[in-house]
């Protein structure tokens, strides 16, 4: 019993430490809370009294001297700024932006008047501070010297440009360039009736002209479309962009109803950046159209009081004659072309060729095409490329003296666009297994301009160009064949096969790469060169065959003669120098060079389509006889000139190629 009695006095005494300790925790985190709180309430507390004690002393009246305004001004300050509460730092005003009317400029073409210079630019006629340039959409303070331009996501707030090299600059200082060599240019008029006239009476070997009155001449008959009619203005939306005329005799409600529908496109000088809008019983000249079938007003102008254009439209009318004065051609730049195509030993034929496709200001284009396993991919890079190379030039802005890196992007991109569409139609179409090659020449520059001319040097897999140059061949585009080193690189790079193929190095690929057979997966078909246009099969999944040319630019001197531009079939039997020499003896005669040419490689035994493109350059008529020599319908080079011609005169009476 004693024991089980002190066993429970134990079981008391640690029971009751125990309910001691939890009382302690208790308490003592109690007190934390109280002590917290108390902090936390002490700290407003705290700050309010110093709050008060700086305002006792600002309060406090201290005698001092009379101050002058100044310092009393500045004694208001460190008042006011000792007022403040001191955890708080003081507020700077918030900056407005300057919202002055003459830094918006003014967007109503219709206050604006052509400069007198003739720059193109035009003046805001209220208060001259600001000049507009329709072609760029560029505003100018001429106070401050600072362009303007309108922001795309929203026109109704401009950004300011501070860089002389944005390209908005660059292109208003480019127009104002050809602006410039415009109005410094005398053009010549020909009159075809006059010329005659004089050279008829200047001959003393002609017959007497016949003695009466001349007769007149007949009066040429205005047609249709031709014809201008006036009328006024009946209703316009400006938001919209779109109106009625009433034509003049007509009244509203009758069979015309509100007028003849006009578009803003339809205005001249009207453009997305700078848009015309009409306004209400104006007086306006325009020609009858029609627009999806239905009647409508098409070159709208704006007439005066005196009855004449209003000058909102003279710019755009006079601008754009001036620009097509610029275009150039092959015969402008004296240029003598002929192009030879034969289907030599095979049934069909081909190969295709461009001949002197005009590119407006920026110069000519020559192209030829080999194309194999059909000619719709021929066909089709014969269509578009030209087009998009003038496009990819119009975007990247390239002029006639524009850098050789600029024009490089552009034909690239070109040439990138228009395998892309061909691919795109490939598989449509049923043509995967058809590709063609390609090598272009542009002549780039525009003498009219003051800028000197340039060989643009495009190719893209095995046809060729050669230069002559003070008579020796220059080549100036390099065959894209599986024997490259470098193109052999980058196909085995992205997993392709370079095979030898009974002699012949090709770029292999399975003909069948989605079959289950394993047999069927190891069938390959080859292709002749790397690069080209079509060929879905070598360019998906894997882009084995790519549509990337070699571009190079190449300034002339007056040691070039003429350029040659052939297909492999050609260039397989004739070296670069045997094609220059046969070209040689046949200056002023293009047509004479490319059928010695081809000829030569038919007889050498060529069993591809032979096609050759000769390009001589008029210019050099002058410096040719010294470089020439006596290799001009003589004996020269590595081939025997009199037996050439000889075989030549035969084939033209027996075979189909004369």
């Amino acid at each position: 019993m004693a024991r089980s009695s002190s066993s429970r006095d134990k079981a008391r005494r640690r029971s009751k430490s125990r309910g001691r300790d939890k009382r302690k925790s208790r308490s003592r985190s109690r007190r934390r809370r109280n002590g917290s709180r108390s902090r936390s309430d002490s700290a407003p507390k705290r700050k309010q009294e110093k709050k008060e004690k700086v305002k006792e002393k600002v309060r406090r009246p201290t005698p001092t001297p009379p101050r002058s305004e100044s310092e009393q001004k500045n004694l208001s300050d460190f008042e006011a700024e000792q007022s403040r509460s001191p955890s708080r730092p003081k507020r700077q005003p918030r900056q407005q932006p300057s919202r002055s009317p003459e830094r918006v400029p003014p967007t109503q073409f219709e206050d604006y008047e052509p400069a007198g210079d003739g720059s193109g630019w035009y003046v805001y006629k209220k208060t001259g501070k600001w000049k507009f340039h329709p072609e760029t959409g560029l505003y100018f303070h001429l106070k401050s010297q600072v362009y303007y331009t309108p922001k795309e996501s929203d026109h109704r707030f401009f950004r300011r440009i501070d860089d002389d090299e944005d390209p908005l600059v660059r292109k208003m200082k480019q127009s104002e360039e050809m602006r410039k060599a415009i109005s410094k240019t005398e053009f010549m008029k020909f009159e075809v009736d006059g010329s005659s006239v004089q050279e008829s009476a200047a001959d003393p070997t002609g017959p007497a002209p016949m003695v009466g009155p001349p007769e007149p001449p007949p009066k040429e008959e205005k047609k249709e479309e031709d014809l201008r009619l006036e009328g006024r203005v009946n209703k316009w939306d400006s938001e919209k962009g779109f109106g009625f005329i009433m034509p003049a005799g007509k009244e509203e409600g009758g069979d015309m109803g509100k007028g003849l529908f006009v578009h803003r496109k339809f205005i001249v000088g009207s453009t997305p950046s700078n848009p015309i809008n009409l306004k209400e019983g104006v007086k306006v000249s325009f020609k009858q159209g029609t627009q999806d079938s239905k009647p409508c007003a098409l070159e709208v102008l704006m007439l005066g009081a005196d009855g004449k254009p209003l000058p909102i439209h003279a710019g755009a009318q006079t601008l754009e004659e001036k620009k097509k004065s610029y275009h150039v051609s092959a015969e402008s730049l004296g240029l003598r072309v002929h192009c030879e195509s034969w289907p030599g030993l095979k049934k069909t034929l081909q190969d295709r060729y461009v001949l002197d496709e005009p590119l407006e200001e920026l110069g000519v284009y020559f192209a030829v095409l080999d194309g194999h396993g059909g000619t719709q991919v021929a066909d089709m890079a014969k269509e578009k490329l030209q087009k998009n190379v003038l496009q990819q030039m119009r975007q990247r802005q390239v002029q006639p003296a524009s850098r050789d890196e600029k024009i490089k992007m552009a034909i690239k991109e070109a040439f990138l666009q228009t395998d892309k569409e061909i691919l795109g139609l490939a598989e449509r179409k049923k043509f995967e297994l058809v590709g063609s090659t390609c090598v272009s020449v542009i002549l780039h520059g525009n003498p009219k301009l003051g800028t000197a001319l340039r060989l643009v040097v495009s190719n893209l897999g095995d046809s060729r160009a050669v230069l002559c140059r003070a008579g020796t061949a220059v080549p100036v585009s390099e065959d894209h064949k599986p024997t490259r080193m470098d193109e052999k690189k980058r196909i085995e790079r992205v997993g392709g096969l370079v095979l030898q193929v009974r002699g012949a190095w090709r770029v292999a690929t399975s003909t069948n790469p989605n079959s289950m057979n394993k047999a069927a997966r190891r069938e390959y078909q080859g292709l002749a060169m790397t690069r080209s246009f079509g060929d879905l099969h070598f360019k998906r999944p894997i882009g084995l065959a790519i549509a990337e040319p070699e571009v190079q630019v190449i300034s002339l001197s007056d040691k070039d003669l003429f350029i040659v531009l052939g297909t492999d079939g050609v260039f397989d039997v004739l070296s670069n120098q045997e094609v220059i020499d046969l070209a040689m003896r046949h200056w002023r005669e293009p047509e004479e060079a490319a059928k010695n040419i081809v000829r030569s490689a038919y007889k050498r035994g060529s069993e591809d389509n032979l096609t050759v493109m000769v390009v001589q350059f008029g210019w050099a008529d002058k410096s040719a006889a010294k470089y020439l020599g006596g290799k001009t319908g003589g004996a020269g080079g590595s081939m025997d000139a009199g037996a050439i011609r000889n075989a030549a005169k035969a084939a033209d009476d027996m075979d189909m190629f004369g």
